[in-house]
């Protein structure tokens, strides 16, 4: 038996999708001031929130695309800061 204090976050629906906005939101602060290390931290819950995402909506296609569709976007926009970055690398 596991001793818990708080119930477990419930990750179907719109409070799925709650949860990768607020991801998405700090993931783009971290990004804006170039905290690579918050960067990482957040990549790796990132795949744990995606995770839970999608087995808490298996038969809800449509939160699914919502959530991802707008992380697609953040991860767009650190593919092309780190491209950015690696160009200004070689450029010195």
């Amino acid at each position: 038996m596991a001793i818990q204090l708080v119930p477990a976050p419930d990750y179907r629906g719109e409070a799925g999708v709650m949860a990768m906005r607020s991801l998405q939101r700090e993931l783009a602060k971290a990004l804006q001031v170039e905290d690579w290390e918050r960067v990482r931290h957040l990549d790796r819950i990132c795949v744990v929130l995606i995770d839970k995402v999608i087995n808490a909506n298996r038969e809800d296609k449509s939160t699914l695309v919502c959530a991802l569709s707008e992380l697609k976007g953040v991860y767009a926009g650190l593919i092309a800061q780190c491209q950015r970055e690696v160009v200004f690398l070689q450029a010195t």
